[in-house]
């Protein structure tokens, strides 16, 4: 499936190269692209609106690019071409602050921007396959560019947002030029009798394993989308935010490092719960806590729920899914797990934020994985070993 070349010794640099600028742009554009939509004047209604739909158009879009994928020719040239799109609509956010000219933006940079985490993650584990690297070492880059990256920008941007596209824009070109160096990962243009999409449906646990992590997205959903203007509104600023992110990214590094192993010694379904758990326990303490400081280490949190619940998933399909639907249904995971709940607390949740405020919906986030835990617990008692890869 892949060149010779993956069985080598030597460390993924391109790959981690990858990662690592990826989720410089991405801590930028996630964290303030909507500080700069309310900048420049629009409500949280508004910004919710645009959130939701964009969201419609990438829930086509991440169907769309995985099936692209799973059939092109090699997966990377399909990636590349993401990153060329993402370059050319980031700039054009520059061009104009209508709401209906800024929509289209948001949603077309979304559809370009957004299916490459997915996708990179399956060329990533294809690549991997035979190595003795294990994807958290090179996931590891990610985390490490997004810590560094957040907090620089909040100082760096002194609560002036437009700046945000040419550095993400920057990030991608850098991305496209280090990806010239990972093997070529073939996809499945010539095969015949391709599998069907409705055998992964037909995986009751794969259907379990995403509807948790759909529950866990709707909280992070929110949280990321709405909560840094909250935190502003109750006495944070720019380099806060960015002090906010870098504990939820740094705190993602020493869970990368052992994750394999913790896997090995509690099971999948051990990690899953305590990531519920622990995000139960987060969501309620943003709600009753106002302190910025205090807030900031309470995100500390986010790195084991996070690492923990991505990391299972992604090595499960990895493992069960047929090769050749492996891209799209890492797409269709990450569409349930970010893209619906965007949908979700998009529009509604920029409603409801102006209706309760940022300290409200965190609560509700909480009622929401503490009952999907609590589910997801009951139903995996003796299930052993249909939860492993």
């Amino acid at each position: 499936m892949v060149r010779e070349e993956k069985k080598s010794m030597s460390f993924p640099r391109g790959l981690f190269c990858v990662y690592l600028v990826f989720f410089s742009g991405q801590a930028i554009y996630n964290t303030y692209l909507n500080l700069y939509l309310a900048q420049i004047g629009f409500s949280t209604t508004q910004i919710g609106s645009m959130i939701s739909i964009s969201t419609i158009v990438l829930l086509i879009a991440q169907t769309f690019w995985g099936s692209i994928s799973d059939r092109a020719e090699r997966k990377n040239g399909v990636v590349a071409f993401l990153y060329i799109a993402s370059i050319i609509s980031a700039l054009g956010f520059y061009l104009t602050n209508s709401y209906w000219h800024v929509l289209f933006l948001v949603a077309a940079f979304s559809a370009f921007f957004v299916p490459i985490i997915p996708l990179n993650d399956n060329i990533t584990l294809e690549s991997l396959t035979g190595s003795k690297w294990d994807y958290g070492r090179i996931r590891l880059g990610g985390t490490i560019g997004y810590a560094v990256t957040v907090v620089l920008a909040g100082y760096f941007l002194k609560d002036e947002y437009s700046s945000i596209f040419w550095i993400v824009a920057a990030a991608m070109f850098l991305c496209l030029i280090f990806s010239l160096s990972i093997p070529p990962v073939k996809g499945f243009k010539e095969k015949k009798n391709k599998s069907s999409i409705w055998e992964v449906l037909s995986d009751k646990t794969l259907v379990v394993l995403i509807g948790f992590n759909l529950m866990y997205g709707l909280g992070t959903s929110f949280f990321y989308n709405f909560y840094p203007i909250h935190f502003v509104q109750i006495g944070g600023n720019s380099k806060l935010v960015g002090w906010m992110m870098f504990a939820c990214s740094v705190a993602e590094v020493p869970c990368l490092m052992v994750m394999h192993r913790l896997v090995k010694k509690i099971g999948m379904s051990g990690v899953l719960i305590l990531s519920g758990v622990l995000t139960c326990i987060r969501w309620t303490l943003l709600y009753f806590l106002t302190a910025p400081m205090l807030i900031i280490l309470t995100n500390l949190l986010h790195g084991f729920s996070f690492t923990g619940i991505s990391y299972c998933l992604l090595n499960y399909i990895n493992r069960r899914v047929p090769p050749d639907l492996r891209a799209s249904s890492q797409v269709l995971n990450a569409t349930m797990s970010t893209v619906f709940s965007k949908l979700v607390f998009g529009y509604i949740g920029g409603a409801a934020f102006e209706l309760w405020g940022g300290g409200s919906m965190m609560a509700c986030s909480a009622i929401i994985i503490g009952f999907a835990t609590l589910f997801f617990g009951v139903w995996c008692r003796g299930k052993g070993r249909e939860l492993s890869f």
